[in-house]
């Protein structure tokens, strides 16, 4: 092919020489047209080396003749897909035609080097045509970057600015350091990271940088790199614009509406749903939270009906949280519920944003006391017709993916049913625990003994559901670790040998590990995530865990410690009444929970089989990605309702910002949108981390802070164990550490559930603990006053090693 030459402003006339032009030269381009200020220039399209076109002198003298830039733009390169970032040449301050005729040349032969082809393998592409571009230098003071989005974060609410002296091309090169801006959505510098003093750029230059990038990406329908330049004059010029490769969708994507005074919480649910959840999951779980909590308030709050509203649950950066306000609506209708009571039953304190509703006639509100009464007397008896129902409930793993989504289309208002059951035996739960502690402390707000002495009562419960999964696993366990050469085999074994080792070894240890995922094989962590397979449908993630504590018996790990019976002739006469009733209600809590996943489960397995069949009929690029979409988008994918290609890709998008949005970190109490917390933000504090004792106890050792089931594989004996959260797929290590602390929680959480059955001291509802105290740090885990202290940080620990 001949080369051409066309100025840059031509290029936007006709889409197919757009295209031609290669990534850089289009770039530019569309960045004229939207109508930002850009260097003049031109592009050579299919270049070659040693065929210059017979225009190119003429082109050179109408851009003056003078400094410019030559730059690739090869097809494919600043692309989706791929950037070919410094993978090409770009050769700068070039002066007269021989040099430019030069500096062309040394484009065209990158195209075909050492770094750009195996960059080639590597990504699995070929670019087999390079189109080269010609601007006008730039007299720059300042130049840079400029991400639309953070690509740390991935939050799609901040702009990045990065910017050095002089040209832009030490940045890229890092040769040197830059001073960096961070923007939010209206364009005010929020975070700032300088050289010296002053800034290199004004806040007006940054308001300029901001309206310029607004503009492009409205334009553009996309996040963008953007490069820049400021010269001698203050004038602002665009260098380059390419897709961000390396970002999700909007990681606020899917969040739901909020009025600005709205009290959000992740306690209670954080320990139900950790992590960020997929779009499948917020549309399914989430809902059905949401479903139960109305249906709640239906019951004895005075509302009219369950309806399509999100006012109990909020969707924000792919969490989940508690709308307190929401819930709180409750204190208008019903006595004795108010902001003061939902604190201390949902986040374990006083929520002073939680302000009280307007308060109904005091008859209308003793008619709700007396509904609500009878929510909680008539549980028993509303679980055991569910039961019934349940074990009746199936879903299909097999047909067409049109038979499948019907399936699952028709049977989510049973999920929806399963969760307002459970809500209704964790609320009797919640009141009975409540009962106890004002009964202990009197009425009064508790103390942090007193709240120990609460916690030791509540050991004596019985038959729980998480317990007995607890003493079964550790059976398995003990078995395993009798013979210490298997056991040693055992621990090093991968997950897919160990698995077959349980499954083939002595009969005792196989029948008792089927019979465990036979009762507990719809258990495992993130239990009520679409996304995570359960025990049995996937035991490989139960074995980092087993193997952990089978290291752990062959060392002399501890075993559970059924607590001492309380014996109730030395208890008060409402201690005697009440204490009973509570243990009932912890083992149905757990019962329910237990049914609860099991249900999801069966709707897991049905959703997996849908991706399996969307997948083998050609419709979604791999079976994983049916959980990027929500519900009803899902059943509209499979009806041929929406386009295919564009929810290929839009799932893949929400894949990758799943991944951001996992790691952000939010406040216990967030009024209104929640806003992540600054990881570099250094929290000053003296050591000292109060929460909620929940399993009495204390305990000197080494934390190990871990914030999914994975990290905590990490844990060795003697370990004091620093979570977010717990659930039944950390059981395994309880039998490790010294003792727990975590950032959410109550008293009835899983965490201080299985502490107690463990005799470990347990203290949850720090708020802060994961952000506080690092992995090796030396701490006092008092879990009758509820302190933990950091003695000793792990730094300070190495430099007097």
């Amino acid at each position: 092919m001949t080369p051409e030459i066309y100025f840059l402003e031509e290029l936007g006339v006709n889409q197919a020489r757009l295209h031609a032009a290669g990534g850089k030269a289009a770039g530019l381009s569309q960045l004229m047209g939207w109508g930002l200020k850009v260097p003049a220039g031109f592009v050579i399209l299919n270049a070659q080396r040693g065929q210059h076109p017979a225009e190119l002198a003429d082109y050179y003298r109408q851009l003056g003749a003078g400094q410019v830039a030559v730059r690739s733009s090869a097809l494919g390169e600043d692309g989706v897909e791929s950037s070919f970032a410094g993978q090409y040449e770009s050769i700068l301050n070039v002066s007269g035609l021989d040099e430019l005729k030069d500096a062309i040349d040394r484009c065209v032969d990158s195209l075909t080097s050492q770094r750009a082809s195996s960059y080639q393998r590597d990504k699995h592409i070929q670019s087999s045509q390079m189109n080269v571009v010609v601007q006008n230098m730039v007299d720059a003071s300042f130049a840079g970057v400029m991400f639309t989005v953070d690509p740390v974060s991935g939050r799609h609410d901040r702009q990045v600015i990065d910017a050095v002296a002089g040209l832009g091309e030490a940045l890229v090169s890092g040769e040197a350091t830059p001073d960096h801006y961070e923007l939010d959505g209206e364009g005010k510098i929020v975070h700032s990271d300088l050289l010296g003093d002053p800034p290199m750029l004004s806040p007006q230059q940054c308001s300029a940088l901001f309206s310029d990038a607004k503009k492009a990406v409205q334009e553009a329908g996309a996040p963008l790199d953007l490069e820049w330049a400021i010269d001698k004059t203050g004038e602002l010029f665009w260098l380059q614009a390419r897709p961000i490769t390396t970002i999700g969708s909007d990681l606020n994507e899917l969040d739901t509406p909020l009025k600005p005074g709205d009290v959000l919480t992740r306690c209670n649910v954080g320990e139900m749903m950790p992590g960020a959840s997929c779009p499948l999951t917020f549309s399914t779980t989430g809902r059905c939270i949401e479903n139960g909590m109305q249906h709640m308030h239906v019951s004895y709050a005075g509302r009219p009906a369950v309806n399509e509203e999100w006012t109990q649950v909020a969707m924000s950066h792919g969490k989940l949280f508690l709308n307190m306000s929401g819930s709180i609506a409750a204190a208008a209708n019903v006595l004795g519920v108010d902001a003061k009571s939902m604190g201390y039953s949902l986040c374990g304190g006083v929520v002073e944003e939680l302000k009280e509703p307007k308060k109904s006639y005091w008859w209308i509100r003793l008619l709700g006391t007396m509904r609500m009464l009878k929510y909680l007397y008539t549980a028993d008896g509303v679980i055991e017709k569910f039961e019934k129902r349940a074990s009746h409930f199936s879903l299909p793993v097999t047909g067409t993916s049109h038979e499948l989504a019907s399936a699952l289309d028709q049977a989510l208002p049973f999920y929806s049913e399963a969760m307002a059951v459970h809500l209704q035996s964790s609320t009797t739960s919640g009141f009975a625990s409540n009962i106890l502690q004002g009964m202990i402390s009197g009425g009064q707000e508790s103390t942090a003994v007193e709240q120990a002495e609460a916690a030791s009562l509540m050991a004596g419960a019985n038959d729980v559901e998480s317990a007995v999964l607890v003493e079964q696993l550790d059976a398995i366990v003990a078995k395993i670790a009798e013979n210490k050469e298997e056991a040693k085999q055992f621990i090093n074994a991968t997950p897919a040998d160990a698995v077959t080792y349980l499954y083939s070894a002595d009969s005792k240890i196989s029948t008792d590990f089927n019979d465990f995922l036979k009762r507990h094989g719809h258990r495992g962590y993130r239990e009520l995530c679409m996304r995570e397979a359960s025990w049995a449908d996937a035991p490989e993630t139960l074995i980092a865990t087993m193997q952990a504590s089978v290291k752990g018996q062959l060392g002399g790990a501890r075993k559970v410690m059924k607590p001492q019976q309380v014996d109730l002739n030395n208890l008060s006469r409402g201690l005697r009444w009440i204490l009973p009733k509570a243990h009932n209600a912890i083992r149905r809590r757990e019962k329910t929970k237990s049914l609860l996943v099991d249900i999801a489960n069966r709707f897991k397995r049905s959703y997996r089989a849908l991706g399996e069949q969307l997948f083998s009929e050609g419709k979604l690029s791999d079976t994983d990605q049916v959980f990027f979409f929500t519900h009803r988008e899902l059943i509209d994918f499979v009806d041929g309702k929406v386009d295919l290609g564009l929810w290929q890709s839009k799932t893949k998008a929400r894949r990758t910002a799943l991944h951001f949005q996992d790691k952000l970190k939010f406040e216990e109490i967030c009024v209104g949108k929640p806003v992540p917390i600054d990881p570099r933000i250094h929290v000053n504090h003296e050591g000292k981390i109060t929460g909620r004792p929940v399993s009495s106890g204390s305990v000197v050792g080494i934390a190990r802070v871990a914030f999914s089931v994975d990290e905590a594989a990490g844990l060795n004996l003697g370990e004091i164990l620093v979570a977010p959260i717990t659930d039944v797929g950390w059981t395994p290590y309880f039998s490790l550490i010294a003792g727990l602390v975590t950032d959410v929680g109550s008293s009835v959480s899983h965490g201080a559930v299985i502490a107690r059955e463990y005799g470990l001291p347990a203290v949850v509802n720090t708020r802060v603990a994961t952000q506080q105290i690092k992995t090796g740090d030396k701490i006092h885990l008092d879990a009758d006053t509820g302190v933990v202290t950091i003695l000793q940080t792990f730094d300070s620990l190495n430099n007097n090693l």
